[in-house]
């Protein structure tokens, strides 16, 4: 956090010599990287100059390794904003550091899946019959979907992963998963099902198929913490869900495939409960 710490230094030093100025709020807002660093830039930066030019605020977008940053950081109030999904709301709450602000609204639906693959002509038709073969997960604080709901759900039919498999590997992203599998250099793994319908991901998808899938999850969310100024809470958030009603809004929507930014709706989750509960009595949870 060495940035931040300057950030501090360089605005108290500000206001000392121009103690009449006013500066604009620095707002921190931070996503996973989940491996896939430069394409969260790409996505979530237009909607960082988005912000900074309708409202006096001083946006640091800030790409985290993984969510056990977000986490600390929101508890010790570094971070204001964060981009998370419905199972770590769900894990995070008796902590009481964050919120749900926003609600992201998708192009095609706010239901996800986690789903483990396989290639076409493998042997495999149950996972049952992957005893003694590779697994890929994601790295565990990257993502749910690709690291705890796939625990959850072996667990669930009697599979202990870590004994089960010959081999578990952790690549970066499921683009690699999914390529890895395509090319038949693994035997199966756990991505996302939005990312194996993406039109960009045809050419590899063609050559899996799925073999286990969990309930449907729900979407994503922006969250924030417990203390923020509730007067700029409620504009930024004018400002977000309104983006749909002109076309710089809608440009920007485009860029990051949404419609627009919602009322959390979806935030009673039992399938994320239940896969919890799952991972917690198998001393399998999170921290």
């Amino acid at each position: 956090m060495i940035s931040l710490h300057l950030r501090i230094l360089t605005a108290f030093f500000l206001f000392i010599v121009f103690p009449n100025v006013i500066f604009p709020l620095t707002v921190n807002f931070a996503v996973p990287a989940c491996g896939e660093g430069l394409d969260k830039l790409r996505t979530w930066d237009p909607l960082r100059k988005y912000l900074e030019d309708n409202i006096d605020l001083d946006i640091n977008l800030i790409i985290t390794r993984d969510h056990s940053i977000i986490r600390d950081q929101l508890e010790n109030k570094n971070y204001d904003f964060a981009v998370i999904d419905s199972f770590w709301i769900e894990h995070w709450e008796k902590r009481e550091i964050c919120s749900p602000f926003l609600e992201l609204r998708k192009s095609n639906c706010n239901i996800n899946q986690s789903i483990l693959i396989v290639h076409k002509n493998s042997i495999f038709r149950s996972p049952e019959d992957l005893k003694n073969s590779s697994l890929a997960l994601t790295l565990p604080g990257d993502s749910s979907i690709g690291f705890y709901i796939p625990m959850a759900m072996m667990l669930q039919i009697g599979i202990d992963p870590f004994s089960y498999f010959k081999e578990i590997v952790f690549p970066e992203t499921f683009e690699s998963i999914l390529k890895a599998i395509a090319y038949g250099k693994l035997d199966s793994g756990f991505i996302s099902s939005d990312f194996l319908t993406n039109p960009e991901n045809q050419q590899y998808a063609d050559d899996v198929r799925v073999l286990m899938e969990s309930e449907p999850l729900e979407t994503t969310y922006i969250v924030v913490r417990k203390d923020f100024n509730e007067k700029l809470l409620i504009e930024i958030k004018g400002l977000m869900t309104n983006l749909g009603n002109s076309a710089e809004g809608q440009n920007f929507l485009n860029t990051i495939d949404l419609t627009g930014f919602g009322e959390p709706e979806n935030l009673d989750s039992h399938q994320t409960r239940e896969y919890l509960n799952i991972l917690e009595l198998k001393n399998a949870s999170p921290e």
